[in-house]
């Protein structure tokens, strides 16, 4: 019978035609170390699937579970990164900023008033309620992959559409034709890591921080790990 150790040892060899049971084996060696940050599995916002998400909440929030779950909403979200706490925005301003019908934007309103995440002015108009607070979160994404690296690299550059760092990490064993690419991860920004079979990590390529692209997909992101974060409360 194989000790425990052998086993770890020999455990991605068994993996390299199932890429799920390799994202666990990440998510084990990879966030094993994390101080205080929430853990994603397959985050969808939108811009591609991030196989892992780490969420670091930042800064005090005011944030009910139900208004995450209504901002985890792209459609909620969408009309929430339209408004501000002082400048109030119209029904018709934001039903011409969004690609949404008029019956789709009024119902995302209603229920958005109902959970009191935004408010109605005197003049028909809307902002952000001054008691909902968002929090700061910085998001990690990672898109893990065995041998593909073009396809995660691309994968990757998607997720910078609601995280502010974005990596590709790969079996060491796998990883030498990413190395001998490493300009085209440079270039957009994308971070690199290899992981033994054994566990152990080396950083190859250090992500560069980006401003997230898409308000809307932040949003979104920063709902689901509110949920997760409120619900371990």
């Amino acid at each position: 019978m194989l000790s425990s150790n052998n086993e770890e040892a020999d455990l991605l060899n068994t993996l390299t035609s199932i890429e799920e049971s390799l994202v666990s084996y990440f998510e084990k060696h990879l966030f094993n170390d994390a101080n205080g940050e929430i853990i994603l599995r397959e985050v969808d916002c939108w811009q591609g699937r991030a196989d892992l998400v780490s969420a670091k909440i930042k800064g005090k929030f005011i944030m009910n579970l139900k208004q995450a779950e209504i901002i985890s909403n792209l459609t909620n979200a969408q009309v929430v990164s339209l408004l501000h706490y002082n400048s109030p925005r119209t029904f018709k301003y934001i039903k011409n900023k969004l690609a949404l019908t008029e019956e789709t934007v009024k119902r995302s309103i209603r229920t958005l008033l109902k959970s009191q995440i935004i408010v109605k002015t005197e003049n028909d108009s809307y902002v952000i309620c001054k008691e909902f607070v968002l929090p700061k979160v910085e998001f990690n994404a990672f898109e893990a992959k065995l041998h593909n690296w073009k396809r995660a690299l691309y994968q990757s550059t998607q997720y910078h559409g609601f995280s502010q760092f974005s990596w590709v990490i790969m079996p060491e064993k796998f990883i030498k034709p990413a190395l001998q690419n490493k300009v085209y991860f440079e270039e957009n920004g994308i971070g690199l890591l290899g992981i033994t079979n054994t566990g152990s990590k080396t950083l190859y390529i250090k992500a560069l921080k980006n401003q997230p692209r898409k308000k809307a997909f932040h949003l979104v992101g920063i709902g689901k790990a509110m949920q997760q974060f409120l619900n371990m409360m």
